[in-house]
């Protein structure tokens, strides 16, 4: 029989200062070449590598002397690598990290151009272990639309347990040849499994968007695959946009096959304002209600109040709130939750000025601002010039009609250069129609007409005078 424990006192010790990480597989092999050692009266110290030497030449030459004459395996001189931390290289001379088979190189060359580096080298690494094996991957390929070929996932994970490569080594093909290889326990994860992780998928809201918990729960569990924590990466108390998680996440859309709205989940499901590379806020939203309301706006509705509402959808996406619930009832004009909403907006989560007016205009709303009232003074240089021309003796009661005329023309994307009279036309029709719509349906004062008739030297006219 073949010896397979070592005899000589030295290499009993050697095997018991072997790392307690080191796999079975390794230290047998270790085993047997001391075992070899010894039938060919060499000792291990007179070999072994003196203190932070990586490549005894020794060392080097009895092993692959082992491998290539005496029948050791020939992973034996990987088992010494990874057990003493050197680089021990084959009869090559050269330890090598890119596949030197034509067909290896043709594999690569054909990788997809968008798969992450990181990928990229450990699906090199597996082809260089093929190679070591003396095995082919045309051996080992799916075939067309096979998703999970047996003798493939054999080898990957036997190269991940027994031979010490990534990981990550499964998830990078199956990422690069769109497979499903699973792991030794037989079965595709796609919720997580650490307790952690579990409980924040407990913690999510019972009305969440199922699809934005499966995106959550995905990516919980591609966390795992990196040995990350959420725990490590969830933001403090009242943070928005913590560093760390907006790169993993937006890495993990990127690199790794996460759907693109897996940031909106997050988002909408924390409270968050992640963003994506190009540094920006998603500026369409993404839920089918809201999506609708868009469509559902006016055609004659400028594009800066539509983008101005998008905005404000999408805010809310990430709020976890939706426009049906603060929407406003037939005829409400002014409903509390929707203000108080648009205000918050505004002033804590920098949406535009704007998106007010942009929402009483888009849907014939009459929110105002936290102080209570309406903008009383323009904002155009247009309308400003105008009020600095009003004759001096207007008085100030009529002054103030016309100011709140001009700011009700702002709101509703107009402009009076666009309104105003011909020379010697005293009652221009759609001055007239705005004044009167003004007065009739968005609450400004009765006597707007005749601050406006004496200010201008016109005649503007009630709908019931004939």
């Amino acid at each position: 029989m073949r010896q397979t424990t070592p005899l000589l006192a030295e290499h009993q010790t050697v095997m018991a200062q072997l790392p307690k990480t080191l796999n079975r597989s390794y230290r047998y092999k270790i085993s047997q070449f001391l075992c070899h050692l010894e039938q060919q009266g060499l000792r291990w110290s007179a070999l072994a590598p003196a203190a932070g030497e990586k490549r005894p030449a020794a060392l080097e030459t009895a092993v692959n002397t082992a491998i290539q004459d005496h029948g050791l395996n020939k992973n034996t001189r990987a088992a010494l690598n990874r057990g003493f931390n050197l680089t021990l290289v084959g009869p090559s001379g050269q330890v090598r990290l890119t596949p030197a088979l034509p067909e290896h190189q043709t594999v690569m060359a054909q990788l997809p151009k968008t798969l992450d580096r990181s990928y990229r080298a450990k699906i090199s690494r597996f082809l260089c272990h093929l190679e070591q094996q003396d095995q082919r991957w045309s051996t080992l390929a799916p075939a067309a639309d096979e998703k999970r070929t047996a003798a493939l996932e054999a080898a990957v994970n036997t190269a991940i347990k027994d031979h010490g490569l990534d990981q990550n080594t499964r998830a990078a093909l199956n990422q690069g040849f769109n497979l499903t290889l699973v792991g030794p326990s037989g079965w595709v994860r796609l919720k997580p499994l650490l307790a952690e992780h579990q409980t924040v998928m407990a913690q999510l809201p019972q009305s969440f968007d199922h699809r934005y918990r499966s995106y959550i729960s995905r990516f919980l569990y591609l966390l795992e695959q990196q040995d990350q924590l959420w725990s490590a990466l969830a933001p403090a108390a009242g943070e928005k946009r913590p560093a760390a998680l907006e790169a993993v996440v937006n890495a993990a859309m990127q690199h790794h096959g996460l759907d693109p709205s897996t940031r909106a989940a997050l988002n909408n499901g924390f409270n968050l304002a992640l963003v994506g590379p190009s540094g920006q806020v998603r500026l369409a939203p993404v839920q089918p209600e809201h999506q609708t309301v868009m469509a559902q706006l006016p055609k004659s509705l400028s594009s800066a109040y539509r983008s101005n509402i998008s905005r404000f959808l999408c805010h809310l996406e990430q709020q976890g709130q939706l426009w049906s619930a603060l929407a406003p009832a037939a005829g409400d004009r002014r409903p509390a939750a929707l203000e108080t909403a648009i205000n918050t907006a505004i002033q804590e989560k920098r949406l535009d000025p704007g998106t007010r007016a942009a929402l009483n205009h888009g849907f014939n709303l009459a929110l105002v601002g936290p102080s209570g009232r309406p903008q009383l003074t323009p904002v155009q240089p247009e309308h400003q010039t105008m009020m600095a021309q009003l004759p001096e003796s207007l008085g100030r009661s009529y002054r103030y009609c016309i100011s709140r005329f001009l700011c009700h023309l702002e709101q509703q994307d107009q402009r009076w250069s666009v309104l105003a009279p011909f020379a010697d036309d005293i009652r221009p029709a759609a001055l007239e129609a705005a004044v009167n719509t003004a007065i009739k349906d968005h609450g400004l004062a009765s006597h707007t007409r005749a601050a406006i008739n004496r200010g201008f030297m016109l005649k503007l006219k009630a709908p019931s005078w004939r």
